[in-house]
């Protein structure tokens, strides 16, 4: 579909001298688009994954623009190539957060900035782990304990290391009659039944 919009037909004319070999034009283009990606990256992800991000769909652009159809907007193109790749970028978060420590997803999730799609995706991860907490402790008296123990933590705030190694203190202190060791198995048991529970909970919202 061709552009009439007179900042897109620009871009095209760059894309169609890019094409024929214009460097000059191609840096233009690729320079130009870096602007309007970071402009949409910066409402939509957290502002340190957005360079990233950008990157990787210009990256894409540059391999791919010359293939596209003549008539297709290099605008309009270069659009959906970046909403693909903050598409895959939400898929690799969603993965690598199944596998994360509970501390670790609670404060990810409690830190993402406001307004964007990932602070809304982070308001789902909580309510979806506290519906799972809620059955684990019903489950595991313990569980629940030494889980409430980790967000009174995240709450006071602070880095991941420093909210784990709070509460890892407060945990002692509670059950001063379970060894160190012992206290760490207990809390690897209760994360993996809490993963558990998540993937069961998360399997029933996808049925």
């Amino acid at each position: 579909m061709p552009n009439t919009d007179p900042q897109g037909q620009l871009l095209d004319l760059l894309a169609a001298k890019a094409v024929s070999g214009d460097e000059a034009a191609q840096g233009l283009l690729l320079a130009d688009l870096r602007v309007r990606f970071l402009q949409v990256a910066k409402r939509r992800l957290r502002e340190d994954d957005c360079e990233d991000v950008v990157q990787e769909a210009l990256q894409i652009v540059l391999l791919r623009y010359a293939e596209r159809k003549p008539q297709q907007s290099i605008l309009i193109w270069s659009f959906a190539v970046l909403r693909n790749v903050i598409g895959n970028y939400y898929q690799r978060r969603e993965r690598q957060m199944k596998n994360e420590p509970f501390e670790d997803r609670v404060h990810s999730a409690m830190t993402a900035e406001r307004g964007t799609d990932d602070f809304l995706r982070s308001k789902e991860v909580l309510v979806g782990l506290k519906k799972a907490l809620t059955t684990l402790a019903q489950e595991e008296p313990r569980c629940g304990r030494l889980f409430q123990i980790v967000l009174e933590s995240c709450d006071e705030g602070g880095s991941p290391v420093e909210i784990n190694r709070r509460a890892m203190k407060r945990m002692r202190v509670k059950y001063d009659r379970m060894t160190q060791g012992a206290l760490y198995v207990a809390l690897h048991r209760c994360r993996r039944r809490l993963r558990e529970i998540v993937s069961s909970l998360e399997g029933e919202g996808n049925a």
